[in-house]
């Protein structure tokens, strides 16, 4: 095994844990009760020790701040969706960019059915795809892009390290924002935690070498508690639009219990977000990810 990969190896139980933090807490503070009850000294002192750790981690989210914006500077709202390649309600999809007026929406991985209703769902929109041709002269599409303002370089990054469905864009205009989206392989196995993080610290050169009005967003496949999510942050020299915002937890649709926050939108140092939320999930299992960013305070 190599070194990269003894070291997903070894971190990969860590990662889980962080993923949880939520959960645990729960799980603690039950576990506490009960133990209590049974008079369990040692089951106390580990409920009470996995209490306080998993409260931290809680705690550094929900006290969080919003970075400053400047006064009466221009906004944009943007969104995504990671469809998963499931079929999606795109009839949906199209009522919520009317009520929302969302500048820019990018469906990362759309079912391939889907692709052609996509491209008429919002009139005013323009739509952009981005694919691959795996093996046959079709195109594939991975990600649309829809856009209610004008937005040019539509396109798969040059690194190709940060996976099939990533598309870049950057909006037009004297003041433009360079936009990257993506998803990432979910942390199930050390193999593709470590494939996760070789996307991650794609995204983050990228990130480096673009201006200061830049946006990386998507599916992480990581918490803000992650050692990777945090790496990212450093590395690419982003700030966390969710800073300010709460928890915001988007995956699974499905079990509200288990819910966390792994899709994301990050920063660079001009811009800041006056509004985060996240949307319909349109039949997917992530929940929609839209944010309003204005240029940060000096």
């Amino acid at each position: 095994m190599t070194l990269a990969g003894r070291l997903a190896w070894n971190a990969w139980p860590f990662e889980l844990v962080t993923n949880f933090p939520v959960q645990l807490l729960i799980v603690g503070i039950l576990t506490l009760v009960a133990a209590a009850v049974l008079r369990a000294r040692i089951t106390v002192l580990l409920a009470i020790a996995g209490i306080a750790l998993n409260g931290l981690l809680v705690l550094s989210t929900l006290t969080t701040e919003a970075r400053p914006a400047r006064a009466g500077s221009p906004t944009f709202t943007i969104g995504h969706l990671n469809a998963q390649s499931r079929a999606v309600d795109v009839d949906r999809i199209g009522r919520y960019l009317r009520s929302e007026g969302l500048d820019v929406f990018i469906v990362l991985d759309p079912k391939q059915t889907d692709v052609p209703r996509l491209t008429t769902a919002a009139p005013g929109y323009r739509v952009f795809m981005s694919g691959s041709t795996p093996g046959s002269d079709k195109q594939y599409v991975r990600t649309v892009v829809l856009a209610r303002v004008p937005v040019r370089d539509v396109g798969h990054p040059h690194n190709m390290g940060i996976g099939a469905s990533a598309v870049e864009l950057t909006t037009a205009g004297t003041d433009p924002i360079s936009i990257v989206a993506f998803g990432t392989d979910s942390p199930t196995t050390p193999a593709r935690a470590q494939r996760r993080d070789h996307v991650l610290d794609s995204a983050a050169r990228w990130s480096r070498t673009h201006p200061a009005r830049r946006i990386v967003m998507g599916d992480f496949n990581a918490t803000p508690w992650s050692p990777s999510f945090q790496r990212l942050l450093h590395h690419g020299r982003l700030f966390n639009s969710l800073d300010g915002f709460g928890l915001q937890v988007s995956w699974p649709e499905s079990n509200v219990l288990l819910r966390i926050p792994i899709d994301h939108a990050l920063l660079g140092p001009a811009l800041a977000a006056v509004d985060r939320g996240t949307g319909p999930a349109f039949g997917s299992q992530h929940r929609s990810l839209h944010l309003t960013v204005a240029r940060s305070r000096p």
